[in-house]
C-alpha cells in the first residue's frame, strides 16, 4: 500500500523546555521535495524566528508535539 501525501507543504513541532526542533518538508511545483531542519531556543526572541521561519515557508499545516504545558507558548 503506497501512501499518498495529504498536504504539499507541512512544519512539525517537538517542543521541549528549552528547545523546539522543526522539521519541514515542501514539495515544489516540479514535484521535487526538500526537508529543512531548524532548532530554535524558548525565549520569546527564539519562537520570534520561528514564527518568522515558519511563515517564510507558506506552509498548509503546521503540527505540534508536546509533553506538560511546554506546548502554550509557541502556540500563542
Amino acid at each position: 500500500m503506497e501512501l499518498q501525501p495529504i498536504y504539499k507543504r507541512v512544519v512539525g513541532l517537538d517542543v521541549h523546555h528549552k528547545q523546539i526542533t522543526a522539521c519541514a518538508i515542501i514539495e515544489g511545483s516540479d514535484g521535487q521535495v526538500q526537508v529543512r531542519h531548524r532548532q530554535f531556543g524558548a525565549f520569546k526572541r527564539d519562537r520570534r524566528a520561528l514564527a518568522e521561519w515558519c511563515a517564510a515557508l507558506e506552509p498548509e499545516v503546521v503540527v505540534m508535539e508536546s509533553t506538560g504545558i511546554y506546548w502554550r507558548s509557541p502556540y500563542a
